[in-house]
């Protein structure tokens, strides 16, 4: 094997685990990180049916692991909010909370739809 051909093969090596160790991981500014959100509460409120007229303006808040959305749900807003948690990277991106009021006896029950 030759001198050149190893150098070759070592870089690729570095670059393959540089890669796979996610150091090229770049993080998703404000304005992607809302538009993941607003995908993903607009999928919410189409499978759901909820209006979105029952939910207060999107509150964003950035973390040390990610992106925080919420929209608090206005019939109990202090109990219940759609939240939704993206990763730094954008790789990861979940529902954090749903709504759903709870009853003062605490059985949950679903929010109003009217």
């Amino acid at each position: 094997m030759t001198r050149r051909r190893a150098l070759l093969i070592s870089i690729a090596a570095l670059l393959g685990a540089a890669l796979a160790l996610g150091l090229f991981d770049r993080d998703i500014d404000a304005e992607t990180a809302a538009a993941i959100a607003e995908r993903m509460a607009r999928d919410y409120h189409a499978r759901t049916g909820h209006p979105r007229s029952e939910f207060a303006t999107r509150e964003g808040r950035l973390w040390a692991d990610g992106w925080e959305y919420r929209w608090r749900f206005k019939p109990c807003p202090e109990l219940a909010s759609l939240r939704i948690w993206i990763s730094r990277n954008g790789r990861r991106v979940r529902y954090a909370e749903l709504p759903e009021c709870a009853a003062s006896d605490g059985v949950p029950r679903q929010p109003r739809t009217a």
